[in-house]
């Protein structure tokens, strides 16, 4: 499914303070056609292969759509016109004699309408309008000119008529009547009847039962006395053909009513005297249309109907086994149709053989099915456009694990469940990716990991059922339904939480027909259900259902709305486990109660309670007065809300405050949360829905942290979504390195993690490039320049240097992409380690991160190590594959590392309990990437990792790995800074957001993103404020599931170079967990101080090399060296010499490779200094 965008939509706030918010809309799926009603095959476009026409009543459209390979793929619909009223009926032909095939439609506004195919190509043009209505029309010269007249038939006109085509070029007479003698008249068809080379005409007609014939006595139209073959209760279609192979027209019917649906009469004479009915046994009855063909390639005419009885549906066939009208069992082509109206045949692949069409009303299916000869039987359905229908319930959520937001839905006439993949993350969804077919009139949909294998599995509500849908394999394939409740009484509503504090996903649900509010137990969290606990039957034709704390203990309360009672009331959760206390009713004042939603409305951290009630037009909310359940009068934000069917409250303003959305009849719109204490501003409208809205919530689509809205419609059968452009424009693009000098394309590969700037000569925005190579920048209105500021090293230029972006306007876009172009071609690999998640602590388990990056011009492969101190730590796992092992070293090997490529290691160890370690006890650990030897800068490919053992620890922190203190010989390396969050509470967090302030000792152009530990972005203000977003993070809480809550985010950067010794650099970071107020960490200090006193040693006289080292490491020093000493990397003495020399040369071959420290010593002053060995 194409993305498109139709409208955008300027919402202005005129009072003081409010700001301008604009949307656009992009549709997710609507139907090619809406309730299609009848299909064509021709060659449209002369190109030699069939192609379709269509008409459709709902959206009063008649188009087509090109057979693009000749084999059966369909393009793009091609509209001829979407404004011709009520469409019934369709026929094609070269009515104007040019060679090509040109159109009719007839539509219930009394009009026939002529369209020219002008070029022969499908482009078409209105030629003539025929002031008659009809509902059926057939093509055939009936008065032998050789050119195409037409035959209509009229239920409501009860009149068979043709038109002449009096010049054969298409232009047509006035009406003729055949017969008045019908009584709804429904159908007609043309054929040589009585074998004297003229066109007589066949008509059924479905008051009077009549299946009759008239005869062209002069071949010239005009024609004689009705002649009845039979009468058959509601006959509605017809279609002529040689069925016994005799050499006469025989004719084939269709009825709406028993017994004799589907029946051919034999003519016996060759003069049109038809026997009496034959019957065709029928699997199902109420044919509504039907065609003849020779399907399986025997050389006789077999029967094709489209068929419905109740809620079952067919396409099927009947092969005619002998030639003689002796018809085989019902072959089912498709029960896979809701509202059959019409059959088809044709050979649409070019394979020679004849495939079956069909079009279905209220699945609005136009699909094909492709005959297999050798088998005998047709194939799947094929669409040969986007079908969907009534959207009752739409929901967003990361299906294939991609970290965007895909989109599930419940459609109800077509009893399907699907979901559509957000391809870019952007909103540009896919076509309808299936789920499940036979969902009987799903009512609801939601998505949550029922089975904690860490996928999104999706629960369904039908008419009598619930279940669930296992997401196999994390990217959306589904196994079959699980039936939670197969007698389940018109569920309403279905969502999942934790009811029972256990740690997995329960289910809840409302429904209708027995009053009930109940929730299933996940019996074990692998999706095993036990059966209902009734909460409440007392919510009279139960509507909607919605859990959260909203008396502050720690557990999901629930909250409904029912329709017959008004009533919009909650139940608490008495003990956390499911036991819910008696009904509290909070008003029976909401005329058709149809919505309930819980949001912080009034900024004071507990959960207030939102309405929407149908029949009063009303959204109103409760105010939460004591964080425990003791609510306000119902505080009225509406009155004119025209029948609102869903509201939703999330901050579509990015102000911090809790917005309100709601969908109704007529509209969709917002009310802004003035002041975040729940006084709204007037109603701004998104747009205005002529087709009775569905669903609607807010939630962050494109991923760049605004609101956009969600919706489905029913009339128009669309799920849409609405971009919020949050009064603020957009530069995007980019960045790739071109590796073989011709230039950046999409072969490139893209750099991650760059850092961008735009400004505009006052303030600055900045970010960095995502995995993917794009970056996102939202300025205001103004001039405004972008560059790449960091990230780049020396050794690449880039281009452009910079690109102006002029913004005279709100919700413009600006594209700007960047190449980067490598100098020279090396080598060079950087390594850190990061304390992921937490402090070592004795006894407790404790992680690590390895970041690794290839910061050079040239694809690598290498290996990296882990070493550290085994006699305070027990290795646990990795989640890479380990190449090799000893007691205290740990290797990885890695391949194809890219430039700029980013990789990470995740390390479980156990921290010793005491007394092997305790606490202040010191732990170090060096990660090494390889190769080093060649290296541009050998250096940072080690890095070495100093922790103390700590007794207990703020899991929302902010650290500094060097230290409080770096020598001015240091002040140019990078201090790495690692900011850990937990979400605490009680509900898992939907956003984190963590804002940094930069010391201004930091120079911000050389920050560099390490690691985050969800999908999330960067914001950096002013070159100095510094935001961490996570959108739709949804992390866990520490009470349900604590070693999901954590989060962390690792960066680095280096202090600008004019610091001096004794300036000290400082960091904080607030935490904000969705609209709570902020957490803020510890406050880090890192002061410059100076190498070393005069009175122990000036380091800077000594100087070790080569480093890394082979075999021999080379001293020199301008005091005499008195002892010399070799320490590995646990602190074990492996050597010690004694001498009295300015240099030595250290045989160092016998050590293994790995990291040690060389301690030297002149009189009573030491200096240490760190080797590689390689």
């Amino acid at each position: 499914m194409k993305q498109f965008y139709t409208t955008i939509i300027l919402v202005f706030c005129l009072q003081f303070g409010f700001g301008q918010v604009e949307f656009q809309e992009h549709l997710i799926i609507e139907p090619a056609a809406h309730s299609p009603q009848y299909l064509n095959s021709a060659d449209i476009d002369g190109d030699g292969d069939l192609d379709i026409f269509s008409i459709s009543s709902q959206d009063e459209k008649l188009a087509w759509y090109e057979n693009s390979d000749g084999n059966g793929t369909f393009e793009d619909q091609q509209i001829i016109s979407n404004s011709l009223g009520y469409l019934k009926a369709l026929c094609s032909a070269d009515f104007d004699g040019d060679g090509d095939i040109d159109v009719l439609a007839a539509s219930y506004n009394n009009s026939i309408n002529f369209f020219k195919n002008s070029d022969g190509l499908g482009n078409f043009t209105l030629q003539q309008v025929i002031t008659n209505g009809s509902d059926f029309l057939h093509p055939a010269d009936l008065d032998g000119d050789g050119d195409i007249d037409i035959i209509s038939a009229s239920i409501s006109g009860d009149i068979v008529s043709w038109y002449e085509n009096t010049d054969g070029q298409g232009t047509f007479g006035p009406q003729l009547t055949i017969s008045i003698a019908v009584d709804g008249a429904s159908a007609v068809f043309a054929a040589d009847i009585d074998n004297d080379n003229d066109m007589d005409v066949f008509s059924v007609s479905r008051y009077d039962d009549k299946v009759a014939w008239y005869e062209n006595t002069d071949g010239l139209g005009t024609f004689g006395a009705q002649q009845i073959i039979s009468t058959v209760p509601s006959v509605y279609s017809i279609y002529a053909t040689d069925v016994d192979g005799d050499g006469n027209v025989d004719v084939v019917t269709g009825s709406n009513s028993g017994p004799n649906y589907l029946v051919w009469y034999k003519n016996v004479d060759g003069l049109g005297t038809f026997n009496e009915v034959q019957q065709i046994q029928i699997s199902m009855g109420s044919v509504q249309h039907l065609t003849c063909s020779d399907f399986d390639n025997d050389g006789d005419q077999d029967i094709a109907i489209a068929s419905t009885n109740g809620a079952n549906s067919v396409i099927a066939w009947y092969e005619n086994e002998n030639g003689l009208g002796d018809f085989g069992e019902q072959n089912n082509v498709s029960t896979k149709v809701n509202g059959p109206v019409y059959v088809g045949a044709g050979d649409l692949d070019g394979d020679g053989f004849v495939d079956v069409l069909s079009a279905s009303h209220f699945d609005n299916k136009m699909a094909w099915y492709k005959y297999d000869n050798a088998q005998s039987i047709f194939g799947e359905q094929r669409l040969m456009a986007p079908a969907t229908a009534k959207a009752i319930s739409v929901f967003a959520i990361d299906i294939d694990g991609d970290s965007d937001l895909d989109v599930i839905s419940g459609t109800r006439e077509d009893n399907i469940i699907a979901w559509y993949e957000n391809m870019d993350g952007e909103g540009s969804y896919s076509e309808r990716i299936i789920v499940a077919t036979n969902v009987s009139s799903p009512e609801s949909v939601y998505a949550t990991d029922i089975d904690n294998d860490g996928d999104n599995d999706i629960i369904f509500s039908g008419i009598s059922k619930i279940g669930w849908y296992e997401n196999e394999d994390g990217n959306g394939s589904f196994g079959e339904a699980q039936i939670i409740n197969s007698s389940a009484q018109a569920v309403t509503s279905v969502v999942s939480i934790d009811i029972d504090g256990d740690g997995d996903m329960d289910v809840l649900s409302s429904s209708r027909l027995n009053d009930r509010i109940g929730w299933y137990e996940n019996l074990n969290g692998n999706g095993n259900f036990g059966s209902q606990q009734a909460i409440s039957s007392n919510a009279d034709d139960a509507k909607d259902v919605y859990a959260a704390d909203l008396d502050g203990d720690g557990d999901m309360d629930v909250i409904s709305a029912s329709r017959g009672d008004d009533k919009i009331a909650w139940y608490e959760n008495a003990n956390g486990n499911g036991d819910f206390g008696a009904e509290q009713i909070l008003t029976t004042d909401a005329n058709g109660a149809a919505s309930v939603y819980a949001s912080d409305i009034d900024g004071d951290g507990d959960k207030d309670i939102l309405f929407a009630s149908t029949y009063d037009d009303k959204i109103a909310w409760f105010e939460n007065l004591d964080s425990e359940g003791s609510f306000s009068t119902e505080q009225i934000i509406t009155m004119n809300a025209d029948g609102p069917k869903k509201v939703h409250a999330n901050d579509i303003d990015k102000d911090g405050d809790e917005d309100v959305l709601y969908i109704s009849g007529t509209k969709l719109a917002w009310f802004e949360n003035i002041n975040g204490l729940g006084n709204f501003a007037e109603e701004q409208l998104i747009t205005s829905i002529t087709n009775d809205g569905l669903c609607a919530y807010a939630v962050d689509i494109d991923g760049d942290s605004n609101m956009d809205v969600l919706s489905s419609t029913e009339d128009d059968l669309k799920i849409t979504w609405y971009e919020n452009l949050n009064a603020t424009n957009e530069i995007r693009g980019e960045i790739r390195i071109d590796v073989n000098a011709n230039g950046c394309d999409d072969s490139d590969l893209s750099l991650s993690n760059i850092l961008i700037e735009t400004t505009d000569g006052t303030n600055s925005l900045s970010t960095f490039s995502f995995s993917n190579g794009v970056y996102r920048l939202f300025p205001n209105e103004g001039t405004y320049t972008t560059s790449v500021i960091g990230g780049l090293p020396d050794f690449y230029n880039i281009s452009p240097l910079s690109a102006t972006s002029d913004f005279t306007s709100l919700g413009d876009l600006d594209i700007v992409d960047f190449c980067a172009e490598p100098t020279v071609l090396l080598n060079d690999l950087t390594v850190s380690i990061y304390p992921s998640l937490d402090d070592p602590r004795p006894g407790f388990d404790t992680t690590y991160q390895i970041v690794y990056k290839n910061v050079g011009t040239i694809q690598l492969s290498g290996s990296v190590t882990f070493e550290f101190d085994d006699s305070k730590l027990n290795f646990l796992s990795a989640n890479e594959t380990i190449a090799s092992q000893t007691t205290n070293t740990l290797t990885f090997d890695f391949t194809d590392l890219n430039p700029f490529e980013t990789r990470t290691i995740d390390l479980e160890f156990n921290v010793f309990a005491p007394p092997i370690t305790n606490i202040d006890d010191e732990l170090v650990a060096t990660a090494t990437i390889n190769p080093v030897s060649g290296d541009e800068t050998e250096e940072d490919n080690v890095f070495t990792l100093e922790q103390t053992v700590i007794g207990s620890y703020d899991p929302n922190d902010i650290t500094v790995l060097e230290g409080e203190e770096i020598t001015i010989e240091e002040a140019d390396k990078y201090l790495h800074y690692l900011i850990r969050f937990q979400n605490t509470g009680t509900a898992s967090a939907i956003n984190v957001r963590v804002e940094n302030v930069l010391d201004d000792k930091l120079d911000w152009t050389t920050m560099q993103l390490e690691s985050l530990s969800h999908t999330g972005r960067v914001e950096i203000f002013n070159e100095t404020d510094v935001s961490f977003i996570f959108n739709n993070i949804n992390l866990a809480d520490s009470t349900n599931d604590e070693p999901n809550s954590h989060g962390y985010i690792a960066y680095k950067i280096k202090p600008k170079s004019d610091v001096e010794v004794g300036d000290i650099i400082s960091g904080t970071a607030d935490i904000f967990f969705d609209f709570n107020p902020a957490i803020i960490t510890n406050t880090v200090s890192t002061e410059i101080v100076e190498s070393l006193s005069v009175d122990q040693f000036n380091a800077q006289a000594i100087q070790v090399f080569p480093n890394p080292v082979k075999n021999k490491l080379e001293i020199t020093s301008n005091q005499i060296i008195d002892k010399l000493t070799i320490i590995d990397i646990n602190g074990r003495l492996l050597k010690e010499i004694k001498l009295s020399n300015l240099n030595y040369d250290l045989d160092v071959s016998n050590l293994t490779k790995g990291v040690y420290f060389l301690e030297i010593q002149f009189g009573e002053s030491k200096s240490t200094k760190k080797f590689i060995k390689n």
